[in-house]
């Protein structure tokens, strides 16, 4: 019990004390939503369709960044590992100068998750290989792959409520003309409370996001985060 205690501790200080200077980095504060419907096809749930929205709210919470929309197909080979295929658009509508412009972008993605208990935690290892075809990209692919690790610890005996975090880095396998630049793209730090209500699973906390898309300066986003996912 102690150290899964210390194990969110730690997820807990990156998030909130990781360096984040307003003069050498540009800076946000932003609100994000992110909605899933997990429907399965069979009685095992060996299949299961997921339908996700997550709207974006930034410009210190002024207007909408962006609205994604992710469909996939997952096959749970056994309760612990899944392997999905999926698609996602995701309009941005301004850009890291806070202009206003409307950029399109499409995704394919491959995602590989591993599930498991340790350290009286559920554990999740997720994986996802992304194409994306970006408008204004001379017609370029962007390869990025994205690996995330959450932990969730329970605070009741019936597992419907407790504290979860994760991190998530992402890298760019490629460089692509007016787009993502090849090497380290971003990372995602969050920590908050989870509860469950009959098929639906809640989190709602803290999420620090850096990126180093931008050029030379980095980028630092503090976000409100609210998640609900439902089970049919």
């Amino acid at each position: 019990m102690k150290k899964s205690l210390l194990t969110l501790i730690a997820i807990i200080s990156s998030a909130l004390f990781a360096p984040s200077s307003a003069n050498a980095q540009q800076t946000d504060f932003e609100g994000w939503a992110q909605y899933l419907a997990n429907i399965g096809l069979d009685k095992d749930r060996t299949w299961v369709w997921t339908i996700e929205e997550q709207p974006r709210i930034g410009d210190d919470w002024r207007r909408l960044n962006t609205n994604m929309v992710r469909t996939f197909m997952t096959y749970n080979v056994d309760k612990h590992f899944g392997v999905s295929l999926g698609y996602l658009w995701g309009p941005q509508f301004y850009n890291s100068h806070y202009y206003h412009i409307y950029r399109d972008e499409n995704r394919t993605f491959l995602q590989l998750s591993y599930k498991h208990d340790l350290w009286g935690m559920a554990w999740v290892h997720r994986y996802r290989q992304e194409q994306r075809f970006i408008e204004n990209t001379a017609g370029s692919v962007s390869n990025r792959a994205r690996y995330l690790i959450r932990g969730s610890y329970p605070l009741s005996e019936d597992k419907n409520f407790g504290l979860t975090g994760y991190n998530e880095i992402f890298v760019n396998f490629n460089s692509v003309y007016n787009g993502p630049t090849g090497g380290y793209d971003q990372d995602r730090l969050f920590f908050g409370p989870y509860w469950k209500v009959d098929n639906a699973r809640y989190e709602v906390g803290f999420l620090e996001q850096h990126t180093q898309r931008f050029g030379l300066e980095s980028r630092w986003a503090q976000v409100i985060m609210f998640m609900a996912s439902f089970d049919y």
